[in-house]
């Protein structure tokens, strides 16, 4: 088996262990305790406050272009240069962030009729050290400190059931965001006890005229890179919430969470791949064979599921709580299981090419998110969209496009 096979397997299997709180979070703590008046709230507020600290996960993956490809050339000593100018820069975005989150979460709660109004500084806690634990964890991952990240990811994930186990009974909303919470600060801490031994050398210069220009560059290309799909993700999730009936907002949260069974095979992909795409890259290799396998692997496992839920979909849905009172919903289940496929397989590609710091991608990719959110605003507007099943019809057709112009790209770079 190839290191990038075994590195592969060995974080699927730490992320699979954490991946039981987030089943237990999403598909019976979050049915059991939030009402469902507010249950087709959880993920439009999410994205709202993901949507805030965009800056800082623009930063991190920027971040995680350079020390891949410092670690590559092992300059552990300009690594860790590079990692405490962004841990000071982290700092003034977390300020910035928490005064902008001030002023304009509250109003959005109040749009997406969210009854529990204490959960906003835990959901704006949630969506920055989310976006700042990357900061951190992507320096192991860029260091193949695998075991490490295993390790950190399974006892977060243990800190994290614990918060929502204490809070949830009590305070729905609240207790949920604040696990949502636990697990990046657990990042964080566990990060950077980790990082001490492969940074414990003398600092060599990194931040210097050339570097900081290379730096602001990648930050620019990236942010529009992760700025206009967080923006489509912001604006389709608040559609389902607004557009729709409450009961057609919360059917889609609860069949959505099988969808996004397939995450817990991409994201361990994604992860691993970038460090490895980076190098090839940085050597003048292809990167196609890393971008095929893992959509492959994909496109694969998605069939089998999008199978499974097409015969066992209502099934499955009711062993949830209240799951059986959304058995209608049950059919868009293979649908949504194949718009994340085709999703996760475009931004295989995107990654890859941010990786070897190549951004023509985008050339195509904002125009059609750009469209994507007009087209999407416009049919929520004039209640174009009379059913759930009409807007996932259009989240699947978007997805294929997006999918075959990947696929283009792909092809034609790699000529």
């Amino acid at each position: 088996m190839t290191t990038f096979a075994k590195h592969a397997v060995l974080l699927f299997l730490a992320l699979r262990i954490g991946d039981f709180v987030n089943v237990a979070a999403g598909m019976w703590f979050v049915p059991k305790y939030v009402s469902p008046e507010d249950l087709g709230a959880v993920l439009p507020v999410t994205s709202f406050a993901t949507f805030l600290s965009l800056p800082v996960f623009a930063f991190a993956m920027t971040v995680m272009k350079e020390t891949a490809c410092l670690a590559a050339a092992d300059e552990r000593g300009r690594i860790k240069s590079l990692l405490c100018g962004v841990f000071a820069a982290v700092g003034v975005a977390m300020a910035a962030v928490l005064g902008l989150s001030a002023a304009l979460m509250p109003r959005f709660l109040g749009v997406m009729r969210v009854s529990d109004s204490s959960a906003g500084f835990l959901v704006i806690a949630a969506a920055f050290l989310g976006c700042v634990a990357p900061v951190y964890t992507d320096a192991l991952q860029s260091l193949k400190r695998f075991r490490s990240l295993a390790a950190i990811e399974i006892g977060g994930s243990v800190v994290r059931f614990l918060a929502m186990l204490a809070i949830m009974p009590v305070k729905a909303l609240a207790g949920y965001f604040a696990g949502q919470a636990a697990l990046p600060l657990f990042r964080i801490a566990g990060s950077v006890l980790a990082l001490q031994k492969d940074l414990a050398v003398p600092p060599q210069p990194f931040w210097e005229r050339k570097a900081v220009r290379r730096v602001a560059v990648s930050f620019v290309a990236v942010l529009a890179y992760q700025a206009i799909p967080m923006a489509a993700s912001l604006v389709e999730h608040s559609i389902l919430r607004t557009a729709l009936s409450p009961e057609d907002s919360a059917g889609y949260y609860m069949v959505s969470r099988f969808a996004d069974f397939l995450h817990y095979l991409t994201f361990p992909l994604i992860l691993v791949a970038f460090p490895y795409t980076a190098c090839a890259a940085r050597k003048g290799e292809s990167v196609r064979p890393f971008v095929l396998k893992c959509s492959a692997v994909t496109l694969v496992v998605s069939g089998m599921m999008a199978g499974a839920y097409l015969f066992f979909g209502a099934e499955l849905l009711s062993l949830m709580p209240n799951g059986a009172n959304y058995a209608q919903y049950a059919k868009l289940m293979p649908l949504l299981v194949l718009s994340n496929a085709l999703t996760a397989c475009q931004v295989f590609y995107a990654n890859a090419e941010v990786s070897a710091g190549h951004f023509g991608f985008l050339a195509w990719l904002a125009p059609l998110h750009i469209l994507y959110i007009f087209v999407l605003r416009a049919a929520g507007t004039s209640q174009a969209f009379a059913s759930l099943s009409a807007m996932v019809a259009f989240f699947v057709a978007a997805s294929v496009l997006r999918f075959a112009f990947s696929a283009a790209g792909l092809w034609y770079n790699e000529r």
